[in-house]
């Protein structure tokens, strides 16, 4: 790929109101590249819908059904870029790096470009529990699938359109991120990743449940070894 017509900025939602206004704006000022917005919000009550409508450089979808991989999905499927990134709207991950993620893409001619988070953490930007956690999954991911990531469960990722279009991703929740991982592994695509930083979030709580997505992910890691 040597030219980006367009970057499809995919941005899932549930009670972003706080932050999401910031997002948008951020991404408006900093990507280079011809781009798109699309929010998908899973029903919000705080107002985050109404602060999108207000933006004129983004489509909002709503996807009723809740789940963070149901989310992505439906968003993927409203894309027109030949390069999709995924990132959260809490205002958690550097948005200006979205411009390093499709650089290093297209200058490594890789399928997916990861923002690792893991060299970068702000102070209190991720609890010990998930620090450990995304620590075994990225050892268990690389040992099973012959990869050298830092980190697999960053939600900051660019991917090529063509890529996405050889893989049936289904999960509907957290390990989604995994399963889109593991079917790149297995059809030989190049996963690359660059350093960003990872902020505390300022506004609401995690949606993360930690335990259910831990065992859905390892679920995902290890059915990927028998499919």
């Amino acid at each position: 790929m040597k030219k980006i017509n367009m970057v499809s900025v995919v941005i899932p939602t549930l009670n972003e109101a706080g932050t999401i206004k910031h997002t948008i704006e951020t991404i408006k000022r900093e990507v280079k590249y011809p781009f798109e917005i699309i929010v998908v919000d899973g029903n919000s009550t705080d107002g985050t819908q109404e602060i999108v409508k207000k933006s004129k450089c983004c489509k909002l979808v709503i996807e009723p059904k809740r789940g963070y991989g149901t989310a992505l999905n439906t968003g993927i499927k409203h894309t027109k870029g030949d390069v999709v990134v995924m990132v959260d709207g809490d205002g958690t991950y550097e948005l200006k790096d979205i411009n390093l993620l499709v650089d290093s893409l297209v200058k490594e001619d890789a399928e997916m470009c990861l923002g690792a988070r893991m060299n970068g953490l702000y102070k209190n930007s991720m609890d010990i529990t998930n620090y450990i956690g995304n620590k075994i999954i990225t050892f268990a991911f690389n040992l099973l699938y012959r990869q050298r990531l830092m980190d697999s469960q960053s939600g900051f990722r660019a991917i090529k359109r063509s890529a996405l279009e050889e893989v049936k991703l289904t999960e509907r929740d957290m390990a989604f991120a995994t399963e889109m991982l593991v079917k790149f592994a297995k059809r030989g695509f190049k996963i690359i990743e660059v350093s960003t930083t990872y902020k505390p979030r300022v506004y609401g709580k995690s949606k993360l449940k930690k335990i259910k997505a831990g065992l859905e992910i390892f679920r995902v890691l290890l059915r990927g070894i028998k499919d």
